[in-house]
């Protein structure tokens, strides 16, 4: 039953310093035509990462895990909810679909005050107050009217979801039903989780809707999509190689054995012990990364070094590894290598699926950090002429803006009301990457897209600060 899914449009309100923002990444809803790269650029602190976060946010929710208190640091300081909406095209067993995800999270007043019982310290901070998923269906080449498949909403009492026909289709097919789909509300605010995409839910709708299973695959669908199709690199993953020594994989590996995905995390500057099934992944991994790394950055090979057998906490063996950068015969610890190359080498698994898989959308922030930057535009020249998968990145390097048409590039604003423009009256002949500078300094958009910054005013502060 697996669809294929990509993503059409974000739109963010109140997420940090967006309070209105969209982006649309196929203006025709065809996936013949979608820009299958799409790179974010603007000024630090202007809104790329934000994108990145929206992204992490909705794979939390579609996988139905708890959301993490956390997550009410995403909402805008001054504000008491955001708001997500996402479009996706879907195709799903020789028909297309667009499918509406929306979701409203709020702060939750009553626990944010400080408190000393070690129990409150669990309550959520926030609350999913709205959620909703509907579809459009493309018939005879026109798109249907937007059907609602379940709306939540936090404070309806009367019943756990509509549309209210469907809810007591539910209930008179299995009086059970009634009391489960409330308790599982109940326990979705409690936990702060997805009710839509909670997976007793899913089970009640897979076995009760059984007139509705468009309905069901879709949700379902929507679910494998975020689990095995959607991969999503944020910069804290370059921290924690950095900061802590270790080196995460994002990886989707498909071969003889059947498919597997997620990420394996392994220590950069100690020996780390594994068990059988990670040290085969691992292994698969490598010789997977090794094909392409050879191919950019000539004469490296990276290898996992094998230092015997170790028993596990739980009694099983467990193997002693660890990461070994190769240049012609010359092994050094990995830990060594550049910034760049470890960035690399940890996406590199999921460019390679996303580039050769139409299912996989590849998100990455800061994609160019510590990347040379000539051999940043060979990646993306190769990528964006070849890759059947989706590929959104952020980045401050500006080779890109040379590479990638001016549709592939979103610019953010200085303006928290309208973050995301495309620039307009840019013709063939324009290098992107002049045209942004000379936006910078004489503007011509509809919005303004950097803050301006006053060279002699830096300079007098350097030399404050340093007289104190």
């Amino acid at each position: 039953m697996e669809s294929i899914i990509t993503l059409n449009k974000i739109n963010i309100k109140n997420l940090k310093n967006v309070y209105n923002g969209s982006i649309t990444f196929n203006k025709e809803s065809k996936r013949e035509t979608l820009k299958h790269v799409t790179g974010i650029y603007g000024q630090n602190g202007s809104g790329k990462t934000s994108i990145i976060d929206s992204l992490v946010l909705l794979k939390e929710l579609l996988l139905g895990r708890k959301l993490s208190n956390d997550f009410i640091y995403l909402i805008s300081a001054n504000k008491e909810d955001m708001i997500l909406d996402f479009e996706f095209l879907m195709g799903l067993n020789d028909e297309n679909y667009k499918i509406f995800y929306e979701v409203e999270i709020s702060k939750v007043e009553e626990n944010l005050n400080d408190t000393d019982d070690d129990n409150d310290k669990e309550n959520p901070l926030i609350k999913i107050t709205k959620e909703k998923i509907s579809y459009s269906k493309l018939d005879n080449e026109k798109w249907t009217r937007k059907c609602d498949i379940l709306n939540y909403e936090y404070e309806n009492k009367k019943i756990p979801f509509t549309p209210k026909k469907t809810y007591e289709e539910m209930v008179s097919k299995r009086k059970d039903n009634e009391l489960d789909l409330k308790f599982q509300k109940e326990f979705s605010k409690r936990l702060c989780k997805s009710y839509i995409f909670n997976n007793d839910n899913i089970k009640l709708f897979e076995n009760t809707m059984t007139e509705d299973v468009e309905i069901v695959k879709i949700i379902k669908s929507m679910q494998y999509f975020a689990k095995y199709n959607l991969f999503i690199v944020e910069n804290d993953e370059s921290g924690v190689i950095n900061t802590f020594g270790i080196m995460p994989f994002s990886f989707r590996i498909e071969d003889k054995d059947g498919m597997s995905t997620g990420v394996i995390a392994i220590k950069l500057f100690d020996i780390t012990t594994i068990d059988k099934t990670k040290l085969e992944t691992l292994n698969k991994i490598i010789d997977q990364i090794n094909i392409v790394v050879e191919n950019i950055i000539p004469n490296l090979n990276i290898e996992l070094k094998n230092y015997g057998i170790e028993t596990l906490k739980d009694g099983r063996e467990g193997y002693r590894v660890q990461l070994i950068s190769n240049r012609e015969g010359i092994e050094i610890p990995l830990k060594y290598e550049s910034d760049g190359i470890k960035k690399i080498i940890s996406i590199l698994s999921a460019l390679i699926a996303m580039y050769n898989n139409e299912k996989i959308l590849l998100a990455v922030d800061e994609l160019d950090a510590g990347v040379f930057e000539y051999l940043l535009g060979e990646i993306l020249d190769v990528i964006k002429d070849n890759c059947k998968g989706q590929f959104i990145f952020t980045s401050h390097n500006l080779r890109a803006l040379e590479k990638l048409d001016k549709d592939s590039i979103v610019f953010t604003t200085t303006n928290p009301e309208n973050r995301y423009i495309k620039f307009t009256s840019v013709k063939s002949t324009n290098n992107l990457r002049d045209f942004y500078l000379r936006g910078i300094l004489l503007g011509g958009q509809k919005e303004e897209i950097y803050n301006g910054t006053n060279k002699a005013y830096i300079s007098r502060a350097f030399r404050k600060a340093w007289r104190g």
